[in-house]
């Protein structure tokens, strides 16, 4: 039989900070990629901003990406939550 010990006070302790981490991070860098790819001929990333429902689809894009991967980490702390024993 095994038993399962996991790690609760770890995710307590730790799950708003791996959101905020996480989410913060990811809109930094895709606000920056999306900035800089603006000033390409053709973009990569995301479609020309050329008016205000383009500038509001690029702006939700970099919003649902961060929030994704804020619960991505979230999940990366269920899994470490699982793996680890309480100290």
């Amino acid at each position: 039989m095994i038993i399962l010990i996991m790690n609760i006070s770890l995710f307590k302790r730790s799950w708003r900070k791996f959101y905020k981490r996480a989410f913060g991070t990811t809109f930094i860098i895709l606000t920056f990629m999306t900035l800089i790819d603006q000033g390409l001929a053709n973009p990569l990333f995301a479609s020309k901003i050329v008016g205000m429902k383009t500038l509001i689809g690029a702006f939700l894009n970099i919003f649902y990406f961060s929030i994704g991967s804020g619960l991505l980490a979230i999940l990366a702390l269920v899994i470490m939550t699982i793996a680890t024993k309480e100290n």
